[in-house]
């Protein structure tokens, strides 16, 4: 009997900055009394990048299917018999990924999502599993 495998994302340094940014922001926004709005949106940001750190994760289901997860937005679902091609990447642009190191996940001959697995060659095989015509590209 088949179990889904998840995997968390990896984090990169640079969420790891930007979250410290937003975290001195925001306590200083407190010690300085500033504006409340200004205090709220520094602090309901700080709890947006602490909620996407700890949930950000890619879930490979036992019944084919790719979920990508990303805190408050919604999930991301493919079959993993439609994904053509995996590729890495280090492209900077917003995805459900918190490093640059990345994949891209081809949906036929278009690029389906960003994703950052922590351990990629285990992601790409268990993908493989259940669809062994994905081409890996370099």
């Amino acid at each position: 009997m088949e179990i889904d495998r998840e995997f968390k994302s990896k984090v990169g340094w640079i969420y790891h900055v930007g979250l410290g940014i937003i975290a001195i922001c925001t306590i200083g926004s407190f010690v300085q009394h500033s504006p409340v709005f200004v205090m709220i949106a520094l602090l309901l940001g700080l709890m947006l990048a602490i909620h996407m750190l700890l949930n950000t994760w890619y879930r490979i289901t036992a019944d084919g299917y790719l979920v990508a997860h990303c805190s408050i937005f919604p999930e991301k679902r493919i079959k993993i018999e439609e994904i053509t091609a995996v590729e890495r990447s280090a492209m900077p642009v917003s995805s459900y990924a918190l490093s640059l190191d990345r994949l891209i996940i081809y949906q036929g001959s278009h690029p389906w999502l960003l994703v950052s697995p922590t351990d990629q060659q285990e992601f790409v095989r268990c993908l493989r599993k259940f669809n062994p015509e994905i081409e890996v590209r370099n």
